[in-house]
C-alpha cells in the first residue's frame, strides 16, 4: 500500500528550501487534477518556482476536459490551450519534486530513472473521470477537486509567499 504524503505535514528535509523549485504534477490522463495543479501553482507561486509542468501515465487524448476548463475559468485561470501529455513527453526535464494524484502515477514516477533525484509525493485526490452524474453534479465535484488541490498547494507551499 502506498503511503500518502499529507501536504500539511511537510517537513524541512524536502526540497522546499531550494529555489527555484522545478515541480511536476502527475495523474492518470493529464486532463483534470494535474493540469489544475499546474495552473494554480504557476498562478500562486510564480515568483518562487522554476519549471512547473504536468503529465499523466498516458496523454489521455488530444484535448483537455471541458469541465476542468470551466471550473478553472471560474477562478480566473485559462487552461484551454493545455494539451495532455504523458511521462514520456517530459522525461528530458529535471524536476526537484513530483506530486502525484493517483497511486498508479506515483508508482510509475517512483520507477522512472529520470526522476530518481526528485522528491516524489502522493496526494490522494479523487479522480473526477469516475463521476457519471448530471452536469451540475459533475461541475460541483470538479469544483471540490479544484478547491482540495488549492488547499493542498497552500498547505505544502505556504512558506514560499512569506
Amino acid at each position: 500500500m502506498i503511503k500518502s504524503t499529507i501536504p500539511s505535514e511537510a517537513t524541512s528535509d524536502r526540497p522546499i528550501d531550494k529555489l527555484p523549485l522545478n515541480i511536476l504534477f502527475a495523474c492518470t490522463h493529464n486532463k483534470i487534477r494535474s493540469p489544475m495543479a499546474e495552473a494554480m501553482m504557476k498562478n500562486m507561486y510564480a515568483d518562487h518556482i522554476g519549471l512547473v509542468d504536468s503529465c499523466g501515465m498516458d496523454d489521455g487524448g488530444d484535448i483537455g476536459d471541458g469541465f476542468t476548463i470551466a471550473v478553472m475559468q471560474e477562478i480566473g485561470l485559462n487552461i484551454m490551450d493545455h494539451e495532455p501529455k504523458s511521462f514520456a513527453d517530459i522525461s528530458q526535464s529535471h524536476f526537484d519534486m513530483v506530486i502525484c494524484f493517483s497511486e498508479a502515477s506515483y508508482e510509475d514516477a517512483s520507477r522512472m530513472m529520470s526522476l530518481a533525484g526528485a522528491s516524489i509525493e502522493y496526494w490522494p485526490v479523487y479522480d473526477m473521470a469516475l463521476i457519471a452524474e448530471g452536469r451540475e453534479a459533475r461541475l460541483n465535484a470538479y469544483r471540490n477537486v479544484r478547491d482540495d488541490i488549492k488547499t493542498m498547494l497552500n498547505d505544502r507551499f505556504k512558506g514560499l509567499n512569506a
